[in-house]
């Protein structure tokens, strides 16, 4: 089942997504299905993605997210995503 993936960071920027995007090599949903990003209303970077599944997410932030970010510098925890399931996109 496809899950949606929140991530909103309140110390994001459009420069760190823009260069966490280029150390990930993304040119695409890096879920498969959708991916979508922009200045979050209460400040910060949000991101919103589409994964054909949890366990997919989950591969994907383990192995992938969270050691660019390492390697970008950022400190401290990684922004905590919320998960739900998906019933239907629309593009």
């Amino acid at each position: 089942m496809s899950v949606a993936m929140l991530i909103d960071n309140p110390t994001g920027s459009q420069e760190t997504y823009e260069a966490l995007r280029a150390k990930l090599g993304l040119e695409g949903p890096v879920g498969g299905v959708a991916h979508i990003a922009g200045p979050s209303p209460n400040g910060g970077w949000r991101v919103i993605e589409i994964f054909e599944s949890a366990e997919a997410a989950g591969r994907f932030l383990k192995e992938r997210f969270a050691p660019a970010l390492a390697e970008l510098g950022f400190e401290g925890p990684p922004p905590q995503p919320q998960f739900w399931p998906v019933h239907s996109v629309m593009t």
